[in-house]
């Protein structure tokens, strides 16, 4: 739209905009944390530990993680819920066949 017709809209594009920039740092914290999932299923493998010990390590962590978020800003939307279910696939996978 021209000014002449009023002001112009610019939410559709600084939406668009803000999706993407959200969209491209959730999938780099994603693989940043799919990485380190699996250095720490190699390393806690290779010092002997179970994989059920592994899962409830990390179920424990993400539940500290969450923890401090919701301490932090309130956020308190119950998403670690998802993401421990991630978590643990991740370390199967990496545990059994990586």
């Amino acid at each position: 739209m021209s000014p002449a017709n009023g002001p112009t809209n610019l939410l559709p594009d600084e939406l668009d905009r803000a999706l993407r920039r959200a969209t491209g740092s959730t999938l780099t914290a994603l693989t940043s944390l799919r990485k380190a999932v699996r250095q720490h299923v190699h390393t806690e493998r290779s010092r002997g530990t179970t994989l059920p010990e592994i899962e409830t390590d990390l179920r424990a962590l993400v539940a500290r993680a969450q923890k401090g978020l919701s301490q932090s800003d309130g956020d308190g939307d119950g998403h670690h819920d998802a993401l421990t279910v991630q978590v643990v696939k991740w370390s199967e996978g990496f545990y059994n066949g990586d």
